[in-house]
């Protein structure tokens, strides 16, 4: 089976688009007896007359033309197959496995890898809902790169780093919310019976408690619940109420209503991943959580992201 050679394809493509050996042998850089003994040797291996001399130089003959169509194709496949190499070196085309649990993911998250898309759009997205516990087990041995979440322990050769602050709720029965004045303050709980999540220690549950013990009262918590999702049946039911950040709102639960606290401290939503670049596809994460952090600190912009100012620094680089 003979075997199409780069050089001699780039050297019959040349002869067929300039249609003459004088022109396609400038083109090329060569020397026209070399250029002639290319296009021969590639009819002899092909056994076929690819072009016709004519007065005003060469024109192709039906299986030129038929080849000129497939050379095109190679010559596409071979850059495209390049250029994937070279994207796939850089982190610009490759896989981010990325860890979640419970209703973090539904605020802040989306918005954070829709603007990373924007920059690298071959990248694609996996998300896999982990508990926090297996999430940094998963992110050491590099079968997840990151890994969303809060209250994560210090672990060893693992970065843990603020990716957005959400605003705090007090989640209520529809049936009941008429029944609590608006602004909503921590000491307005007082004595109320509160659902909070989950059962493992430190997470937000420890955060409710500690936020009740510096109003000035110690929590009474009714219910311990697994999650969020079961944390809002609880409420919804009418057996408490439940202190919740911002992403549980996004859950639109069925006789739930959610009042915002004004005096509460912001919840923290991290991410973790490995302190080794491991990843090119990581490194650009990385990169672009950096060059987001800085745009949103900087003066004047607010929490929100100046996606055009990401776009801006990408075309600088």
């Amino acid at each position: 089976m003979a075997v199409l050679d780069p050089r001699q394809l780039e050297c019959f493509v040349a002869v067929a688009e300039e249609g003459n050996l004088s022109r396609a042998a400038a083109r090329l850089h060569l020397a026209q007896p070399p250029l002639t003994r290319r296009i021969h040797r590639l009819e002899q291996e092909i056994g076929a007359q690819l072009f016709r001399r004519t007065a005003g130089g060469m024109e192709l003959t039906e299986p030129g033309a038929v080849l000129l169509e497939r050379a095109y194709r190679i010559i596409e496949l071979s850059d495209r197959a390049l250029n994937t190499t070279r994207q796939s070196t850089a982190g610009t085309l490759g896989h981010l496995m990325v860890g979640y649990y419970d209703s973090a993911i539904l605020h802040g998250i989306p918005t954070l890898f829709r603007e990373f898309r924007r920059l690298y759009p071959d990248v694609t997205i996996g998300f896999d809902r982990v508990q926090k516990r297996v999430q940094v087990d998963l992110v050491q041995d590099k079968v997840m790169h990151v890994a969303f979440g809060r209250h994560y322990p210090d672990e060893p050769g693992i970065v843990c780093r603020t990716v957005l602050t959400e605003r705090m709720y007090l989640a209520v029965s529809s049936y009941r919310a008429p029944m609590w004045a608006e602004p909503i303050r921590v000491a307005d709980f007082r004595g109320q019976p509160l659902v909070v999540y989950p059962k493992t220690r430190p997470d937000s549950a420890d955060e409710v408690v500690h936020m009740c013990l510096s109003a000035g009262f110690a929590p009474t918590i009714a219910v311990e619940a697994l999650d969020v999702v079961s944390c809002l049946a609880h409420v919804g039911i009418d057996t408490a109420v439940a202190v919740v950040p911002e992403s549980a709102t996004k859950t639109r639960a069925d006789d739930v209503v959610f009042l915002p606290i004004v005096d509460a401290q912001p919840a923290k939503l991290s991410c973790i991943y490995r302190a080794d670049p491991w990843s090119p596809t990581l490194d650009l994460l990385i990169d672009f959580l950096d060059r987001r952090q800085a745009l949103q600190e900087a003066p004047g912009k607010g929490p929100e992201l100046a996606v055009a100012g990401l776009n801006a620094g990408m075309d600088e680089r």
